[in-house]
Parts: structure tokens; C-alpha cells; sequence
């Protein structure tokens, strides 16, 4: 968390880009391959700390790039599962950041 936002949207972005140019058929084993190394440290005694610590980054980018990841990971059940190992925490997070990028697009909304 040293304030390098560029290596870790490349690092997130990268795993979601290799996710999704595997067929889905196999997709679900990267998806527990990343919960078998504990990507987020979720496992270990910080808990949910790192991941909500990402989640707290005010950067468009860095917020684009976890929901991507995360996004990802959630569509197996064992995802599912892998985020909400501690507490629901990091769900009532991704729900809020959810909920302030759909209501930031509704004041502004795309117009291309």
C-alpha cells in the first residue's frame, strides 16, 4: 500500500484480462487456483484488512480495476464463499462503492 495505484491496477487488471481469455469451462479452476493462494489475504491473521484497504483507494481506476477482479471471482460459488470468509464487511463494501457509481452516473450520465 505504498501508493503505487499504477502497479496495482496493472496487476489486477492483468489477472482479470487472463481470467477472461480462458474458456469458461475452465475459468472456475483459475478462480480456485487465485482462493488456493489467497490473493486478497483473507486467510491469513490481517483478515479482511488488505482487501478493504484497496476497496478505501479513491482512484476511478483502482476501484475499476478490484470490481473487475472481484467480479470474477464471485461467479463460482467457492468465490463467493473466498470474499465473505470473515464477515460480510467486504460485501456491504462492494455494495456501496456499487451504489455510488451507479448514482455519480445518473447525475452524469454517458452521452457517447
Amino acid at each position: 500500500m505504498d501508493g503505487n495505484n499504477r502497479s496495482l491496477i496493472e496487476s489486477l487488471l492483468s489477472l482479470r484480462v487472463n481470467a477472461l481469455q480462458i474458456s469458461p469451462e475452465l475459468r472456475k479452476n483459475l478462480v480456485y487456483e487465485l482462493i488456493r493462494n489467497d490473493i486478497f489475504l483473507l486467510t491469513t491473521n490481517i483478515k479482511d484488512q488488505f482487501l478493504l484497504e484497496i476497496l478505501e483507494i479513491q482512484s476511478i481506476e483502482v476501484q475499476h480495476a478490484i470490481l473487475s477482479l472481484v467480479s470474477v471471482l464471485v461467479s463460482t460459488l467457492k468465490g463467493v464463499d473466498y470474499i465473505m470468509t470473515n464477515s460480510k464487511d467486504i460485501l456491504l463494501k462492494l455494495i456501496q462503492i456499487l451504489k455510488q457509481k451507479i448514482a455519480a452516473e445518473l447525475k452524469s450520465p454517458n452521452t457517447s
